[in-house]
Parts: C-alpha cells; sequence; structure tokens
C-alpha cells in the first residue's frame, strides 16, 4: 500500500491535482477496492540453465486441478484461462532480454541483470472471482501476512512430485531447444511416451549428432544431481539484495514482506 499511496501522491504532483485528505486518508490505508492480485517470488537455482530445466520438466511433471500446464515462449502456465486464479513460471533472467522487458538503458550498469541470470520466477494472479471468494475486497484486506499465507497455499497445490536433473558440463553443451528434453531423458522419462510422436523423432535424429540415443531408457543416474521439483519451491526464496535498495531500484516498503504482491 505504501507504494500505492507515493504512486498516487507523485501522480498528483505531476498533473497538479489536489486530492482531499479524505482521499489521501483513503489511499494510505488501503481503502480502494482491487480486481487483480499478482503475488510473486523469485527463487535462485545455481544457473540458468536449471531454471530452464526446471520449467520444461515441470511441463512434463507437473500438474494442478487445472489440470497440466501450458508453455507459451518461456513461460509455463497453470490454468492460464482460469477465470479465478493461475500460476506461471519463467526465468528472469531470459525476460530482461527480451525486447517488450529489456532494461531501460539506466538500469544496464548496475548488478540487476547477473543478479536476475539465475532466478526462476514464480507468479500467482488472483482474480476478482477468486478474491470474492476469499473475503478481499480492499488492498486492506491484503495484508503483508495474507499475501504470504496465500502464495504459500496456492503454489502448494502444484503437484510436483517427480524429480529434475540439474546441470551437467554435458547439458550446457546443448542447443536450447534440446537441454529440456535432455533433462527428462536424464531422470530417466520414457520419451516415447511423454513427447508428441514428431518431436520425438526431431529430437533423436539432433541428439545422435552428440552421440546420445534417447532411445535407450536412462536406468541408472547419478542421483547427487537430482532433485525433486517441489524441492526448489520449499527452499529458501532468494533475498532482494541491498544494493537495490542502496541503488532505489526497490521501494523501500519491500524491505519487510518477503513475497511482492502488486494490485
Amino acid at each position: 500500500m505504501a507504494l500505492v499511496y507515493d504512486a498516487f501522491t507523485a501522480i498528483c504532483c505531476r498533473l497538479d491535482i489536489a486530492p482531499s485528505v479524505a482521499d489521501l486518508e483513503a489511499v494510505r490505508s488501503g481503502a480502494y477496492r482491487i480486481s487483480t492480485v499478482d503475488i510473486n517470488q523469485a527463487f535462485e537455482l545455481p544457473t540458468r540453465s536449471d531454471v530452464l530445466a526446471w520449467i520444461r520438466a515441470a511441463e512434463y511433471k507437473s500438474r494442478t486441478r487445472h489440470g497440466r500446464p501450458q508453455m507459451k515462449g518461456g513461460t509455463i502456465y497453470w490454468g492460464k484461462h482460469s477465470q479465478r486464479w493461475a500460476l506461471k513460471a519463467y526465468s528472469k533472467g531470459e525476460e530482461i532480454e527480451v525486447p517488450k522487458h529489456r532494461l531501460r538503458e539506466a538500469l544496464l550498469d548496475t548488478p540487476l541483470a547477473k543478479w536476475a541470470n539465475n532466478k526462476l520466477r514464480l507468479e500467482l494472479r488472483l482474480k476478482s472471482k477468486e478474491l470474492e471468494k476469499l473475503g478481499i475486497e480492499t488492498a486492506a484486506d491484503l495484508t503483508p501476512v495474507r499475501a504470504r499465507q496465500l502464495y504459500g497455499e496456492y503454489v502448494g497445490r502444484l503437484d510436483m512430485k517427480e524429480q529434475i536433473a540439474l546441470s551437467t558440463e554435458e547439458h550446457l553443451k546443448l542447443p536450447q531447444r534440446l537441454r529440456g528434453t535432455y533433462a527428462l531423458w536424464r531422470c530417466g522419462e520414457d520419451l516415447r511416451s511423454t513427447l508428441p510422436k514428431a518431436t520425438y523423432f526431431r529430437h533423436r535424429k539432433a541428439f545422435l549428432e552428440y552421440g546420445i540415443d534417447i532411445a535407450l531408457r536412462q536406468e541408472s543416474l547419478d542421483r547427487s544431481n537430482v532433485v525433486p521439483l517441489i524441492r526448489i519451491l520449499q527452499a529458501e526464496p532468494a533475498s532482494i539484495p541491498e544494493w537495490a535498495f542502496a541503488q532505489r531500484l526497490v521501494h523501500r516498503s519491500a524491505r519487510s514482506p518477503r513475497v511482492a504482491a502488486s494490485a
């Protein structure tokens, strides 16, 4: 709410609008309606390759009550078209390299790009029908504690009992389009039943050029390099670095909540 209040007063000042005391107090106290809320958290993995492998594996090895997820571009969605709630995950490092989300020139000399490189971003979106069911009508109803509680509850609905192999040197040498398939194969996945037929044969031909036959299912795997998908989301989330506050890249109100919420 502090961010909304500061934005409100800045806009009023820029447009030479004089809000009433009552209006200022309403914004300050969160007495305004909200119809959609995004709650997000970044999770730190060893490398960006691990982030991308996680996303690719989650495409085949996860589900919610919405069913299997959908992949669009580099983003994976659970409940993409739901009128109530949805989750999505993507590589923050990749996102800021896309023209639409590219860092502004003023941010290029900051450590932001390096920090984002190995971050998995997982976002929860609560829409009006779900907010109504939860009894959340105004911003004041969504306290930082409530936001954290809801985030944990909805992320907990992800069924992620399967496992994923983290990056290997061999993995890193592969073209980006093959890395997810390689991660699944190393986990012992039967790719004939997992991948679409055309994709399976196209990928098999490509892997043979690297001396890898994905038709031979992996039975023995170095378990030291394998972790359950859900363990990553149960680990300590990535914290906001101190330099981000020092360089005023993050609003001061973010010092308290561990999960950022935006309406």
